[in-house]
């Protein structure tokens, strides 16, 4: 009777706390789902909310920074409410206390070219991330980039890996509009 009752006892309790205990993968998607909107939002206090103390990533460059750097260069990108942006888990392999992930991101804008004509341009990442469970809490401890992808109206314009030398920009593809890094020189004075 004393085992029939423990025997009950424990498959009641097991049968109670199993929705308290949701699977690694789901809490990971959750969190990244948070974290994304954070970052949309430049929210930094809540940023952090979802990163170790010692949090790192690396760019597909190979340059590292901590979640200040990452949170400043963040800072830097204009809030465009056209910009849709979207990530998504790829896999994700649980080792104990940690996860190894792969997620991609991509962000979709519409611009004016030079042609005068509105294009669609897509620029896509692929990351090996780590996350770490602290508590019953998932948090991001690194991010690195492995792939990078820029589209304009659908084709693929620039394609590099991790490791890849990363290509020169042509001239009038940098950034700052008008006279910044990368724009075309002034016209000669007369």
């Amino acid at each position: 009777m004393k085992k029939t009752v423990s025997a009950l006892l424990t498959a009641t309790m097991l049968l109670v706390s199993a929705p308290l205990l949701a699977d690694a993968r789901s809490d990971i998607e959750a969190r990244a789902a948070g974290l994304k909107v954070a970052m949309d939002e430049r929210d930094d206090k809540a940023i952090k909310k979802f990163l170790t103390k010692d949090f790192q990533s690396v760019d597909i460059s190979g340059e590292p920074s901590d979640a200040d750097d990452m949170i400043t260069r963040l800072a830097m990108i204009p809030v465009d409410p056209a910009m849709k942006s979207d990530s998504t888990i790829v896999s994700v392999t649980v080792e104990g206390p940690s996860a190894k992930v792969v997620q991609t991101r991509g962000m979709k804008m519409q611009r004016e070219g030079r042609d005068g004509v509105m294009h669609q341009g897509e620029f896509i990442t692929s990351s090996n991330d780590t996350w770490v469970q602290q508590g019953t809490t998932w948090l991001l401890k690194s991010t690195e980039v492995q792939e990078v992808t820029m589209k304009r109206d659908g084709v693929v314009m620039r394609s590099f890996k991790k490791g890849d030398p990363i290509p020169p920009r042509r001239r009038g593809e940098g950034r700052g509009g008008p006279g910044g890094e990368g724009a075309p020189p002034p016209p000669p004075a007369n």
